[in-house]
């Protein structure tokens, strides 16, 4: 692994750690004060720094049980793809599972832009 390899595995692992612990501080600390992102949840918005420290205070604050499962993160020249499967219960405790990709640019330490597809269930899959 190259240096520049592993300086983005760093910032990766400081913005999912970031984000897991709700820490908006470490989140705007690894996102570049200019970021824009996407994601295809809640039928496709835009992100910004402000969107994203909202969604993980939400998230530690709602959500229970939640896990990151079958997590592959694949390091390209400008940035990371990562691969996973949220797992949770529903409100009336069934299983889902929510496949999704993370597409993300990085540049001088700090991530420039992501794009999120979520392959959202669909009425009765849930």
């Amino acid at each position: 692994m190259t240096t520049d390899q592993a300086s983005i595995e760093a910032v990766a692992d400081r913005f999912f750690a970031a984000y897991a612990a709700a820490d908006e501080d470490g989140i705007r600390g690894v996102l570049s004060p200019d970021f824009e992102g996407w994601t295809s949840s809640f039928g496709g918005r835009d992100l910004t720094v402000d969107t994203l420290v909202d969604g993980a205070k939400w998230e530690a604050d709602n959500v229970i049980d939640m896990t990151l499962e079958e997590v592959r993160r694949h390091v390209t020249d400008r940035g990371f793809v990562r691969q996973f499967v949220i797992r949770l219960a529903n409100a009336g405790g069934a299983p889902v599972e929510i496949p999704g990709c993370m597409v993300a640019l990085v540049a001088n330490g700090r991530i420039t832009r992501f794009d999120e597809y979520l392959i959202m269930p669909t009425a009765g899959q849930e």
